[in-house]
Parts: C-alpha cells; sequence; structure tokens
C-alpha cells in the first residue's frame, strides 16, 4: 500500500510539479506562482451638480490693463448710454479711415471683429476733436448719437454692458490694437460715465464722472 502511494505521488509530482515533502521542492526549484495585481480603481466621478446657464468656454471678466498706442484715444465710456468717445490728441487733423472699434468677445478673450465698427474713408477729425460710436444696433435699430460737440457719429451692433463690464479695442488697418479700455462692471451710472481724467491724456486713469460726450472731460 505504501508502494502505491509513493509511485503514485511520484507521477503527481511530474505534472504538477507540486508535490513536496514537508513544504520542500522535490527538484530544489522555485516553485513561486505569478502574483496577480489588480488595476487601479477609476477615478471618482464627480457628481456634483453644474450651472447650466454657464458656459464651459465662456471667459470671466477682462480685468487686464488698458493700452494707449496711438493720438486716438478711448476716452469715454457710458454703459447707461451705450456710448464710446474717441478724441483726437495729435497737433493736426487725422483721418480715422480704416480703423475699427470693437468690444470683446466672451467666448476667446479677443476683439470681436464680426461687430466691430469699421470707420469709413474720409472721416477726418480735427486735433482735440471727437468721434461718438453708439452702441446697440446699426440701421433702422441703431439709435442717436448724444448731443455733444463731436465731429462724427456711427452706430455699432455690440453693445456696451453697464451690469456686467465690457473691453472696448481700438484696432489698425492691420489687426494691432492701438487702444483698449477695460470698462468695469457699474463704472457708470445715471448721468455719470467713465472717463479719462486728465481728458486726452494717454497716461491717465479712468475715473466715473458727469457723461461729456463730445468734450472734454471734468472731474
Amino acid at each position: 500500500m505504501k508502494r502505491y502511494f509513493a509511485v503514485g505521488c511520484a507521477a503527481l509530482c511530474l505534472v504538477a510539479y507540486a508535490c513536496t515533502d514537508g513544504g520542500v521542492d522535490p527538484g530544489g526549484t522555485d516553485s513561486g506562482a505569478d502574483v496577480y495585481v489588480p488595476p487601479p480603481p477609476p477615478p471618482p466621478i464627480d457628481a456634483s451638480p453644474r450651472d447650466a446657464n454657464v458656459k464651459d468656454s465662456a471667459l470671466p471678466f477682462d480685468a487686464g490693463a488698458n493700452v494707449s498706442a496711438s493720438t486716438f484715444l478711448i476716452n469715454e465710456i457710458s454703459g447707461g448710454d451705450e456710448w464710446v468717445e474717441i478724441v483726437n490728441i495729435a497737433p493736426q487733423a487725422q483721418d480715422l479711415a480704416g480703423l475699427r472699434l470693437a468690444d470683446r468677445d466672451k467666448d476667446t478673450g479677443e476683439p470681436k471683429l464680426r461687430e466691430a465698427v469699421t470707420f469709413p474713408a474720409a472721416t477726418m477729425v480735427p486735433t482735440n476733436g471727437y468721434v461718438i460710436v453708439r452702441g446697440g444696433g446699426t440701421g433702422d435699430a441703431g439709435r442717436a448719437c448724444p448731443d455733444g460737440g463731436q465731429a462724427h457719429c456711427f452706430n455699432a451692433e455690440f453693445g456696451i454692458s453697464n451690469k456686467s463690464g465690457e473691453t472696448l479695442f481700438l484696432l489698425a488697418a492691420d489687426g494691432g490694437t492701438l487702444g483698449k479700455v477695460v470698462f468695469p462692471p457699474d463704472g457708470s451710472t445715471g448721468d455719470n460715465s467713465y472717463s479719462r481724467i486728465p481728458s486726452g491724456d494717454p497716461d491717465a486713469s479712468f475715473k466715473t464722472t458727469k457723461e461729456t460726450p463730445g468734450a472734454p472731460n471734468v472731474e
């Protein structure tokens, strides 16, 4: 009976390589098997609620720096009445032809050229003269300019949000930025506007003052 058991055990060892005496591998070889390591669990899913009214691509309010790189300056902005004043600070008359005024695209942060105002040929502005751009629509939807002493007035498709703030760009014909003014939320209220003080100074800061379309800003 013992002989039969020994033979049987030897046969099993040949097939399974696992017959041992006192826990020792009969052939003296390593009989260890590969260990299965499970993959790491997937990251948890963010189940927090999302605001359906907020676009993923929308950029926050632009709080960057103003730019004054031209003798044409964005000089005054009214968020309530939606107009922008440009002044010529050169010592001679200048032509605005080909330059553009645009607001900021909320998705890209770049000037929104599809609604920009492109100034037509022969838009001559005398020294210390003003141009008004009235927002809110063109054609039959365009509103009359404020009653000021400006040399020209144009209507724009874009609007100026006093609640949310806005960024206005004055662009050269080749797309370069000649001027940029960041109009903050609630930058103007009632008959006040967001004005460059001192008026026409390229290094000046902006303040909320009584609006003076087509005329120098006063503090």
